[in-house]
């Protein structure tokens, strides 16, 4: 269920005013997400399993109301085939008929990983999530639905009402300036997160039986997030981040001598203890206190992100907690809460002909640099470029002795290489260029690539079994026109 205001974007009985102004009153408009969002229900939060996504491609949408979510989740890491099946295509796959503006998305998500669309033919939105909070309540598709609800409504704010006999004499222009787009974004994700932890709450303290505990356990795992809506028609992308996820933004060009390479531009921030600027705001809002240590924020890898109730709520909120709601024992460093926050960073970019985007969990860049991410697409396009907008082939067998690329092979400028996995495995990185997806492909050079050995052990083998060797996994690719 979406979480609906009760008040709506309207075009209608408001004064002109200039383009500042405006944007403004769209920025405050989306902060009173807010207090609408404490109005809603409690069962879209609170749903304790997710159901399985059941549509297909070949589905039409309803006559009305807002596209459905589809909901892609990874069933069997072992089963190439059912990596396949959760490709999502957003229009048709005629070049002459793409109206969204996209090619094709395609997804995988492994363990704790959910991946979120929808598209409604002018504006799609795709997101991914990585942690213990989506497994733990409907967090994942609270989140992509305000998000997608709220961009909806302020679009329609802005869009000219030819059945309405009066004019809308505020609009000069029917289309909302990126910066509205990214306060809204902004908005709605924090004030999601805010909803969740202070529901979590109410339900816990209204009575007093122990019956709602477990929403309060539930509210101190956490989730980082990457989100990114695409404008076809003014060719706009904008990218919300939260936490250690990632956004990479892969464009082709043609070198002087006719070599094809493929820059990199990373759209997200790393809100993590490493990153210089997160360090020194996390250190300047709480003076005095150890609260990073060993490159972790009281052993968080992130320093912002959905959830962690235990680094945002006071520490007279954990003691009730603990002390008649099972809660764990509050920590004696915690003193100044809160110490993380779900304010995502929104970068917007135009988008040229032939990029494509990943939007990724945090273990893809632990076992690959973002050029080798760029690279390896890159080199999957020049391969299967053909084929983008033909039907599909049968499945044909891998081949017995794949050709082996290395990374200084890629179409890409390399950087220096601070992934951590392949050290940690203790190979070195060889790269193939077999599978029918990128995603596939980018999965399967994450886990060893031309190491048939370590990708046989590694793909079955879960977080917890698996001694740090593997974590979960989400991917999204998009490919523009």
């Amino acid at each position: 269920m979406i979480l609906r205001p009760t008040f709506h974007f309207t075009s209608r009985r408001i004064k002109c005013s200039p383009l500042p102004t405006r944007v403004w009153t769209a920025t405050r408009i989306a902060l009173g997400v807010s207090v609408a969002i404490c109005l809603t229900t409690w069962n879209s939060i609170h749903g304790d399993s997710e159901k399985e996504d059941t549509t297909t491609d070949s589905e039409s949408p309803p006559a009305s109301g807002p596209p459905p979510l589809a909901g892609l989740r990874f069933t069997d890491p072992t089963d190439q085939s059912l990596w396949r099946q959760r490709i999502r295509f957003f229009g048709p796959r005629d070049r002459k008929e793409l109206k969204d503006g996209i090619i094709n998305v395609y997804s995988l998500a492994r363990f704790d990983a959910h991946i979120r669309s929808a598209s409604n033919g002018i504006q799609s939105l795709i997101s991914v999530l990585d942690g213990d909070l989506v497994n733990h309540v409907n967090i994942a598709d609270t989140v992509q639905e305000n998000l997608w609800f709220h961009v909806q409504a302020l679009f329609r704010w802005y869009q000219l009402d030819h059945s309405d006999p009066h004019p809308v004499e505020h609009i000069d222009k029917p289309h909302p300036p990126a910066g509205a787009i990214r306060a809204v974004i902004e908005a709605a994700i924090t004030y999601t997160d805010e909803f969740f932890l202070n529901h979590s709450l109410g339900r816990v303290f209204s009575s007093q039986s122990k019956t709602n505990a477990v929403d309060g356990i539930r509210a101190t795992s956490a989730s980082c997030l990457v989100s990114a809506l695409y404008e076809a028609d003014v060719r706009l992308l904008h990218v919300a981040s939260l936490g250690n996820m990632r956004g990479i933004l892969g464009r082709r060009r043609e070198t002087e001598d006719g070599k094809v390479v493929y820059d990199v531009h990373v759209l997200t921030v790393d809100h993590t203890p490493e990153n210089p600027a997160e360090k020194s705001r996390i250190e300047g809002l709480h003076a005095g206190e150890d609260v990073i240590e060993n490159g972790e924020l009281f052993g968080r890898p992130y320093t912002r992100a959905l959830g962690d109730g235990k680094l945002k709520w006071s520490p007279e909120v954990q003691s009730r907690l603990h002390k008649d709601y099972l809660g764990a024992p509050p920590d004696p460093k915690i003193k100044t809460p809160p110490y993380i926050s779900a304010q995502p960073d929104v970068n917007t970019i135009e988008i040229l002909p032939n990029d494509f985007l990943v939007l990724s969990s945090r273990w893809l860049t632990e076992c690959l640099t973002d050029e080798e991410v760029v690279g390896l697409v890159g080199a999957w396009l020049e391969k299967n470029r053909d084929g983008l907008y033909g039907e599909d082939e049968p499945e044909k067998p891998l081949p017995q002795t794949p050709e082996v690329i290395l990374p200084e092979d890629l179409p890409v400028d390399l950087k220096q290489d601070k992934s951590v996995m392949y050290r940690r495995w203790n190979v070195p990185k060889r790269f193939i260029n077999v599978d029918r997806t990128p995603v596939m492909h980018l999965a399967t050079n994450a886990m060893g690539g031309a190491d048939t050995g370590l990708r046989e052990a590694l793909t079955p083998l879960p977080p917890p079994q698996s001694e740090g060797n593997s974590k979960s996994l989400g991917i999204a690719v998009i490919l523009f026109e």
